[in-house]
């Protein structure tokens, strides 16, 4: 059972949390203030703030224990993806966003949307899109927090929930993007620190990887299956996917969907808008792929190991049932090697990570609402109650994600992947092709992000897992025929329609 000194080290880091919301109150008195904290970001602020937004309890949790159910190969291809991904980010993306934004003053995605194409209604489009999604993938991280937060209290899940919610509308509803970013800083400094600490515990209690590995392909689980499945690529998955052969495919398209999405999240690219000066972003460009490659490495295959440390522990019946929610895999082992006070710690971190991605997407879920919808269709209303408007918003995205979290069923990656990836699919064409491609045009714009929102939601809900669907379609991620189908319909319909004017143009230089 965890004891009140981790409750303790919990709690004390939330006060951190609000305390530093505060402290952000200075710059968001302006909506320029409150979403881009005034454009003044420095490289190590940038970087972890950027980190601790993409990572979260999702992660830690979700990533940390899908190897419980999935082989190895799961965490080295999550690993792999996400080192691709943000390096690519980072190169690609940041410096030529930051660059048009500082020529053209675009605050959002869909602010960069409309200024790009010239289109109000391809900027509100893109502001539906986001709020749709994002509200969707909140759950995930809802989740994870509030698994945690649940699990040291000693309390409901439903109060867990609650509990992680209201210190992030405190600091976001007072201190903005300003606020978010400091927060982060120091929460992704603790996030990694928690990686390395649990990787470290878990290592000594398996004598090493090496030793884990040969002792796990020589184990039972559950008393029927070999271990040696974890450490095959074809091997374990879930079941259904054994039995028709897909566990590659799967582990491939999904590992994909949630690491490339790093391209073209709003909630990433934001961050870039506010930093600077183009110094912060070239220091950046180490820091960040640095301690996303580090977190990946230390994080994304724990959960194999644990069946070294949990599995005689809980019996067979406790093992399938963290088979089919490994989410509760890595707090449980926490819970058994680790002393209290460091436990705590440890587990303080996914949660106030859960809290910087929360705040981080309530900060794009309110600019989409107020800066790209209400402001976009009423320019002429006063600043000030648009800025009191942004404060408000993130209570009411609260508490649609909230509702949505307790009646949802899936597991943090399954969630994360097809919200990830649907988003990817909407957004690389306008956004991260858009910043290049000087023939993307309006209709291009608005094709590619209808087409990919609607195949990535008809694959999710009609073909992913479906038993009446032949397997190579019902165990490929929806993230993989939303790209196949947005990006050559970016490109075709852009191809065929009316061009920019040059003038419009001129900032992508």
């Amino acid at each position: 059972m965890f004891e009140v000194l981790d409750a303790s080290v919990l709690a004390a880091i939330i006060v951190v949390v609000v305390l530093l919301g505060v402290k952000g109150y200075g710059v968001s008195a302006s909506l320029n203030g409150f979403f881009l904290a005034s454009r003044s970001l420095g490289a190590w602020v940038l970087a972890f703030s950027i980190m601790a937004t993409y990572f979260s309890a999702a992660s830690f949790l979700g990533g940390g224990g899908a190897t419980y159910l999935y082989n190895l190969g799961f965490g080295a291809w999550l690993t792999a993806w996400h080192v691709i991904g943000v390096v690519l980010t980072w190169i690609l993306v940041a410096e030529r966003l930051f660059k048009y934004a500082s020529k053209t003053g675009v605050v959002s995605v869909p602010d960069f949307i409309e200024r790009r194409y010239q289109s109000k209604s391809a900027k509100i489009l893109a502001a539906t899109v986001i709020m749709f999604l994002f509200t969707l993938y909140l759950t995930s991280v809802y989740k994870g927090g509030a698994i945690i937060m649940a699990t040291v209290l000693n309390t409901s899940f439903e109060t867990g929930l609650l509990l992680l919610t209201l210190p992030i509308l405190v600091y976001v509803g007072v201190g903005g993007l300003k606020a978010t970013a400091l927060n982060n800083l120091v929460l992704g400094i603790l996030m990694l620190s928690a990686s390395i600490l649990t990787f470290s515990y878990i290592m000594v209690s398996v004598g090493g990887p090496l030793n884990g590995m040969e002792m796990l392909g020589r184990m039972k689980v559950a008393n029927d299956i070999p271990g040696a499945l974890w450490l095959k690529l074809d091997g374990m998955g879930p079941p259904p996917a054994i039995n028709v052969g897909m566990v590659p495919t799967l582990i491939m398209s999904t590992t994909f969907s949630i690491s490339m999405a790093q391209l073209a999240l709003p909630t990433l690219l934001m961050q870039f808008h506010a930093a600077r000066n183009i110094k912060a972003i070239n220091g950046g460009k180490i820091i960040g792929p640095i301690v996303v490659g580090l977190y990946a490495l230390l994080t994304f295959s724990l959960g194999a190991f644990c069946h070294l440390i949990l599995d005689a522990k809980i019996g067979s019946e406790g093992v399938l049932a963290l088979i089919k929610d490994s989410d509760w895999v890595i707090p449980k082992t926490v819970e058994l090697i680790v002393p209290t006070g460091i436990r705590g710690l440890i587990l303080a971190a996914p949660v106030a990570a859960s809290m910087s991605t929360l705040a981080v997407t309530f900060l794009v879920l309110s600019a989409a609402l107020v800066k790209d919808v209400v402001y976009t269709v009423k320019p002429n209303l006063d600043e000030r109650k648009l800025v009191l408007t942004a404060r408000i918003a993130p209570a009411a995205f609260a508490m649609i994600a909230a509702f949505l979290t307790l009646i949802q069923s899936g597991i943090i990656v399954e969630i994360v992947g097809a919200a990830f990836g649907t988003i990817f699919a909407c957004f690389v064409g306008p956004v991260t092709i858009g910043l290049y491609w000087k023939g993307a045009t309006k209709a291009g714009s608005v094709a590619s992000m209808i087409s990919g929102l609607l195949t990535g939601l008809l694959w999710y809900l009609c073909l992913y897992k479906a038993k009446w669907a032949p397997p190579i379609l019902a165990w490929t991620s929806p993230v993989i025929p939303a790209l196949a189908v947005s990006i050559p319909t970016f490109f075709i319909v852009s191809l065929l329609t009316e061009k920019p004017p040059p003038e419009t143009l001129e900032p992508l230089h």
